[in-house]
C-alpha cells in the first residue's frame, strides 16, 4: 500500500465522525412517557348474541353497495340487487342493515323463512332504532306465512 492509501484508510473514520450531527437536546432517559391502565370489568354476554362495536360500522364500500342494490332493485333487477346485498355481506358482515335489507328483499320473493331468518340475524347483530324496528316487523310478517 502506498502512503496516500494508508493515510486515507486512518484518516476515513475522522472523517465521518466530523461530518455526524450532534443532537441538540440533550435526550433524557429517565423520563417515560406514563401509561395508565384501566381495570376491565368481564363482559357478560346474554345466549346467542355477538359481540359488537355498537352496531358495527360499514365501509364506505358497503354504503355504495346499499346504495346500488336500492337503485337496481327501483329498476327491477332483484337478482343484481340481492347479489349486491350478499356482496356487502361478505365485506362487513358484522354489519345489520345489510342483512335486513336482504331479507326484506326475500321476502318480496316469497322466501319468508330465509327473510325471518336474516332479520333475526340483523337483530342479534345489534340492529338499534328504526333498523331494529323494521326488523322485528319483518320476522312477524314472514313468520306469519
Amino acid at each position: 500500500m502506498n502512503f496516500f492509501n494508508k493515510c486515507a484508510v486512518l484518516c476515513l473514520p475522522w472523517i465521518l465522525v466530523a461530518c455526524s450531527t450532534i443532537p441538540t437536546q440533550p435526550i433524557d432517559k429517565t423520563k417515560q412517557p406514563a401509561v395508565i391502565e384501566t381495570p376491565r370489568e368481564p363482559v357478560q354476554l346474554a345466549p346467542q348474541e355477538v359481540p359488537v362495536d355498537s352496531a358495527a360500522s360499514a365501509p364506505s364500500a358497503v354504503i355504495y353497495l346499499l346504495k346500488r342494490a336500492e337503485q337496481q332493485e327501483k329498476n327491477g333487477d332483484r337478482q343484481a340487487a340481492a347479489s349486491s346485498l350478499e356482496r356487502a355481506i361478505r365485506m362487513a358482515p358484522r354489519f345489520p342493515e345489510s342483512y335486513y335489507r336482504l331479507g326484506e328483499l326475500r321476502y318480496q320473493e316469497a322466501a319468508y323463512n330465509q327473510a325471518t331468518s336474516l332479520a333475526q340475524k340483523a337483530l342479534r347483530l345489534g340492529a338499534e332504532g328504526i333498523l331494529r324496528r323494521q326488523a322485528q316487523d319483518l320476522v312477524k310478517k314472514a313468520g306469519a306465512y
